[in-house]
C-alpha cells in the first residue's frame, strides 16, 4: 500500500484523482467479494429429486371431484362443508360450499383474469382482478390459486430458483428436501416418507419466519394418476383449510363459463 501511495505522489493532480478513484474501487470490489454468498455445493439426488416432484401427473391438467372441506380462521371455530371442486391449470379454479344440511353456502372463482367469491347467505358478491392469484384475504394463507390447483392435482408446489439439498428427515420421517435461497436461507421445506414421496411442507419468508405449511394424507389412484386423499393447509395465525377428495375426474370436460360466475342477485 505504502508503495502505490508513493507512485500516486509523483502523478499529475489529474491522474491522482484517476488513479485514486481506481484505487478505491478495486478496494470496494475486493471487501464486497468478502460478504458474496457462497454457492452451495450442487446435490444431484435432491435435483433429481426436484425434477420428478415437478413431473409428477404433469398429464393431469384438468379435474372435476366433490368432497368436504373444514375451514377454520384465527378467532373461528372450525366449519365443515361439502363441497364440488373443479379446475383447469394453470389458473382457472372454482369451489362450490354446500351447508351441511343443504343449501349453498358460496363459491370461490378464478377465471386467470378475475378472482370472484359469492355468498349466498348474505347475498354478497365479489370481483376482483386476479393480481397475482394470492388467495391470503379470502382464506388467511399465503397461497395462490395455482398452488392451490398444483395441490389438487397431486403436485406439491416447489419454490422456484432455490438449491436443493436432501438430509435426514425430522418427526418421524426419514428424509426432508430443502431448498434454499442464494444467501443460504431455508425458503421450503419438505418432509419425504421412506418412497421419497412428500408428506408434508413448509414455507419460510427471508427473515426465517414460517409464512404457511402443508400435510398430505393418504395416496389413492385414479385413472393411474396419484393423488392425496387429504390436503391440509396451515397459517402461521391458526387459520386452517383442510380438503378431502372424493370421487375424482381426471381431465374431465370442463365449461369455461364455469370459471367466472355471474352475479346471482343482479
Amino acid at each position: 500500500m505504502n508503495h502505490v501511495l508513493s507512485l500516486l505522489r509523483r502523478q499529475s493532480p489529474r491522474l491522482v484523482v484517476i488513479h485514486a478513484a481506481i484505487l478505491l474501487i478495486w478496494l470496494g470490489l475486493s471487501a464486497c467479494a468478502r460478504f458474496l454468498p457462497v454457492d452451495a455445493p450442487a446435490d444431484a439426488a435432491a435435483d433429481q429429486l426436484v425434477a420428478r416432484m415437478k413431473q409428477t401427473n404433469i398429464d393431469l391438467r384438468r379435474f372435476k371431484c366433490v368432497g368436504k372441506m373444514a375451514l377454520a380462521g384465527p378467532d373461528q371455530p372450525s366449519r365443515s362443508l361439502r363441497a364440488a371442486l373443479a379446475g383447469q391449470l394453470d389458473h382457472k379454479l372454482r369451489i362450490d360450499m354446500f351447508a351441511p344440511f343443504g343449501g349453498a353456502a358460496g363459491t370461490l372463482a378464478s377465471d386467470g383474469r378475475n378472482l370472484f367469491l359469492v355468498m349466498h347467505p348474505s347475498r354478497e358478491y365479489y370481483k376482483k382482478r386476479f393480481g397475482s392469484g394470492s388467495l391470503r384475504r379470502l382464506m388467511q394463507i399465503d397461497v395462490s390459486v395455482r398452488d392451490l390447483l398444483e395441490l389438487l392435482v397431486g403436485r406439491i408446489p416447489l419454490d422456484e430458483d432455490r438449491s436443493a439439498r436432501l438430509t435426514s428427515g425430522q418427526g418421524g420421517f426419514p428424509h426432508r428436501l430443502e431448498l434454499v435461497d442464494s444467501s443460504g436461507r431455508i425458503r421450503q421445506c419438505i418432509a419425504l416418507d421412506e418412497s421419497m414421496n412428500p408428506r408434508q411442507s413448509e414455507w419460510f419468508d427471508r427473515h426465517q419466519q414460517r409464512t404457511h405449511g402443508l400435510t398430505l394424507t393418504g395416496l389413492q389412484s385414479v385413472d393411474g394418476f396419484r393423488l392425496p386423499e387429504r390436503i391440509e393447509l396451515t397459517g402461521p395465525n391458526g387459520a386452517r383449510v383442510t380438503v378431502v377428495l372424493e370421487r375424482y375426474e381426471a381431465n374431465a370436460a370442463l365449461n369455461e363459463r364455469l370459471f367466472a360466475p355471474d352475479d346471482p342477485w343482479s
